[in-house]
């Protein structure tokens, strides 16, 4: 019985917390991309990595898409980080402009963790690593990806759930 009771609380905390934060703050949702033009901080980022290197390769590595290349991977290191989902990125600079959200408490995740742990035991799970890592490669090409990331929700949440169950 109480085993039930706890399950049910928890699972409630896990599936309201991130869509909670939405509706508290909500986004403005765009479909910009990484794909505008160049801002002068990237431009001068990118001379002073022309000035740095001396080889001869550099004319090949450092070229116009080494910019969009850079805004790629910054947004997949962004959703690729467990501190954006569990600590509202903190301690993190401020940055005007991006809106860390509240999306879980952070001592859920452990809850992720024995989620991940039961994934690799079970095989018949993998769908949940496939969709993630499409849905984070996806979205990385969002210029703000703050609001798109709702779509992560179902397979975090799901891993969770799943965690949940292996405690109890």
């Amino acid at each position: 019985m109480w085993k039930k009771i706890i399950l049910g609380i928890l699972i409630v905390e896990i599936i309201i917390s991130w869509p909670l934060s939405l509706i508290k703050k909500p986004t403005k949702i765009r479909l910009e991309t990484i794909f505008y033009p160049v801002t002068q901080e990237e431009n001068w980022n990118f001379q002073k990595k022309l000035a740095l290197d001396t080889s001869r390769i550099k004319k090949f590595y450092y070229n116009k898409t080494t910019i969009i290349k850079d805004r790629y991977f910054k947004n997949l290191l962004v959703l690729t980080d467990l501190n954006n989902y569990f600590f509202s990125m903190h301690p993190r600079e401020d940055i005007s402009g991006v809106n860390y959200r509240f999306k879980y408490p952070f001592w859920t995740i452990i809850f992720l963790v024995l989620g991940i742990k039961a994934t690799v035991k079970n095989k018949k799970y993998t769908w949940i690593w496939r969709l993630m890592l499409f849905e984070m490669l996806v979205l990385s090409f969002l210029k703000q990806m703050d609001g798109w990331d709702i779509i992560l929700f179902l397979p975090i949440s799901w891993l969770m759930i799943l965690g949940v169950k292996e405690i109890l």
